[in-house]
């Protein structure tokens, strides 16, 4: 794990693009706009928003949004790095994926068969791990 008072540069323009994606965030009920965004193989780059609904369990986070559209859109190509930010009034706040999402990056991650970064902040600070595995150690695995 890699910590960082500024996103690494490597990956300045994938956290951007996660700040960028916040704007599409419908959370009249959090206030808390998230945007996730992958980068794939091919240079590409998906973004997803949080949305909010009235029925609790009915909302997506961001990057549940970001995986949906990235596997109808560039399923066949493999994920290198996925950036999480989110902001409230305006401003960018610490933020790191709920469990349901640390498990569906690592479904996607073990997918691919290839690990990708995670890059968010925590702490005031941009935190990057090499393996969405980093971020679940005692993940659930269906039986093989």
């Amino acid at each position: 794990m890699k910590k960082s008072v500024t996103p690494p540069e490597k990956y300045r323009k994938l956290v951007e693009a996660s700040i960028k994606a916040q704007s599409a965030s419908r959370s009249p009920y959090s206030c808390i706009k998230v945007g996730a965004a992958a980068l794939m193989s091919s240079g590409a780059v998906v973004e997803g928003a949080n949305w909010e609904s009235p029925s609790y369990p009915a909302g997506v986070c961001a990057e549940r949004a970001m995986l949906s559209a990235l596997f109808s859109s560039h399923g066949s190509e493999t994920i290198e790095a996925v950036a999480v930010t989110a902001s409230k009034e305006g401003v960018q706040v610490d933020i790191s994926p709920c469990g349901i999402c640390r498990q569906s990056l690592l479904d996607a991650q073990n997918m691919q068969r290839h690990p990708f970064a995670v890059i968010f902040r925590y702490n005031g600070e941009y935190v990057t791990v090499d393996s969405a595995a980093e971020l679940l150690p005692f993940a659930f695995e269906a039986s093989k």
